[in-house]
C-alpha cells in the first residue's frame, strides 16, 4: 500500500477515494498470501511486466510479520489511517496517496533523498527503469499539500525529516537534470548548495505583443526563472540545436524583453571550474552576495553535487544524461 512505483498511475486518473479500508485490528496473517494472489491484478493495472517487479511495498498493521520474502517488503503502522491517506485502485486493492507514501519513505531516505524524491512527485517526470532513467507524466501533488498532510503528525517517526526536506522541493521540475540544476542552485551552504533563492521552474513568461509576433507565440516557459529580476535559465538538453533558427530566435526575443538570460550545458553543471562562474554571475544578475567557500563548505558542497549531478560516465556524446534508477523507479512496463 505504500509502493511509490504505481504513482504514476494516480495521475492516469484511474483510483477513487471510495471507502477508507479498516486497518490495524486482527490483521496480522495471510499478508504474504494475499498479496502474491493480488499481485497479478496489480501488475496489470499498472501495466508492468509481472516477471519483473520486484517485491512490492505494503502497510501492515502492527504486530504483524515482517519476515522477509519474495513478494512484499512490509512496513508497520501502528495507528488509524489519516484522512487522505490512501486510495483504492481496485477490489482489495489499495494505494497509498503521494502525501503519505511522502512520509512513509522518510523512514528510509535521508533529507536529501526525501527532497529529490518530492522534486518528481511535484513535477512531471518519474524515475523509470528504462533507458533514459525517467518518464514524463502528469505532476502528482503540491507542496502546499504535502506541508498539509504533514501538519497532521507532530509526534509521528520521521514526519519532522519530512518537513524539513520540503524546504528544497521544486515544483514544477520536468526532468531529474532541471530539479539537479534548481538545487544545487537553492539548497543552503549548509547542506552543499550554493544558497541562492529557490528560482521557479518551468515558469510562463508572458511577450509583449510585438515580441509574440516575432516568437509565435504570446509566451515562452522557461526552465528556471526569477521573476523579481527577470532572469532566466536554460539547460540545454539533447533537444538543443536540433531547430538553431527556433533557439536563436527564443533567445533573441526574451533579450529584447528585457530578461537576462543564462543558457546552460551539462559541461557547465558537472565542471567545477565552469559551475562557479555560473553561480557567482547568477547570482550577480539577481542581486543576491555569494558569500566565499570555506574548505569545509568546498568539502559539503562536492559530497552533495556527487549525489545530485550524474557521473560522466552517464553523459552520452550528443549530451543526454542517463540517470541511474532511484530505488523507488518505476519498474519496467509491460509491452503488448
Amino acid at each position: 500500500m505504500c509502493s511509490p512505483g504505481i504513482w504514476p498511475l494516480v495521475a492516469g486518473g484511474r483510483g477513487g477515494a471510495g471507502p477508507k479500508p479498516t486497518f490495524g485490528i486482527g490483521r496480522t496473517s495471510g499478508i504474504i498470501a494475499e498479496t502474491r494472489a493480488l499481485l497479478p491484478k496489480i501488475c496489470a493495472l499498472a501495466e508492468w511486466e509481472e516477471g519483473r517487479v520486484r517485491p512490492l511495498d505494503v502497510l501492515v498493521p502492527k504486530g504483524a510479520s515482517r519476515r522477509k520474502n519474495d513478494v512484499c517488503v512490509r512496513h508497520s503502522w501502528g495507528r488509524a489511517l489519516p484522512e487522505n491517506a490512501v486510495i483504492r485502485l481496485d477490489e482489495g486493492v489499495y494505494l497509498s496517496t503521494p502525501e503519505f507514501a511522502f512520509l512513509q519513505m522518510a523512514n528510509s531516505l535521508d533529507e536529501m533523498e526525501l527532497a529529490i524524491l518530492g522534486c518528481s512527485l511535484c513535477g512531471c517526470y518519474y524515475p523509470y527503469e528504462g533507458p533514459t532513467g525517467f518518464v514524463r507524466r502528469p505532476q502528482l501533488t503540491t507542496i502546499k499539500r504535502l506541508y498539509g498532510f504533514l501538519a497532521q503528525f507532530r509526534n509521528v517517526k520521521n514526519a519532522s525529516k519530512a518537513r524539513r526536506a520540503l524546504r528544497w522541493v521544486h515544483e514544477g521540475s520536468r526532468s531529474p537534470m532541471e530539479t539537479s540544476t534548481a538545487m544545487l542552485l537553492s539548497v543552503s551552504r549548509r547542506m552543499g548548495g550554493y544558497g541562492l533563492p529557490k528560482p521557479m521552474l518551468n515558469q510562463i513568461v508572458d511577450l509583449s505583443a510585438g515580441s509574440s509576433e516575432i516568437a509565435g507565440t504570446p509566451y515562452y516557459v522557461v526552465d528556471l526563472f526569477y521573476p523579481k529580476s527577470n532572469v532566466a535559465v536554460e539547460y540545454l538538453g539533447q533537444a538543443y540545436h536540433k531547430d538553431v533558427d527556433r533557439d536563436v530566435t527564443r533567445e533573441y526575443v526574451l533579450r529584447s524583453e528585457g530578461c537576462t538570460l543564462f543558457n546552460v550545458t551539462i559541461t557547465q553543471v558537472v565542471t567545477s571550474s565552469l559551475r562557479n562562474r555560473l553561480v557567482m554571475d547568477i547570482a550577480r544578475a539577481i542581486g543576491y552576495r555569494l558569500r566565499k567557500s570555506t574548505p569545509a563548505i568546498s568539502e559539503k558542497r562536492n559530497a552533495f553535487l556527487n549525489r545530485i549531478l550524474p557521473h560522466r560516465s552517464q553523459i552520452m556524446k550528443s549530451g543526454e544524461v542517463v540517470w541511474k534508477s532511484a530505488p523507488w523507479a518505476v519498474p519496467p512496463l509491460r509491452l503488448d
